[in-house]
């Protein structure tokens, strides 16, 4: 069984507005996301999720 784990998730966003939601431990700074981070993020503007704006 896998261990359960406890992390902290942020909403981004980068330049042209995507949203993505990332493990804020695997950013070096929020309030700018590379490439290589977006990576890592689930981008909520391409995948089966919506948001409330």
């Amino acid at each position: 069984m896998a261990e359960p784990t406890k992390s902290s998730m942020v909403y981004v966003y980068d330049k042209e507005g995507n949203a993505y939601i990332c493990d804020l431990d695997s950013l070096k700074d929020p309030a700018t996301v590379s490439d290589e981070e977006k990576a890592d993020c689930t981008d909520l503007d391409r995948g089966q999720f919506t948001r409330n704006e």
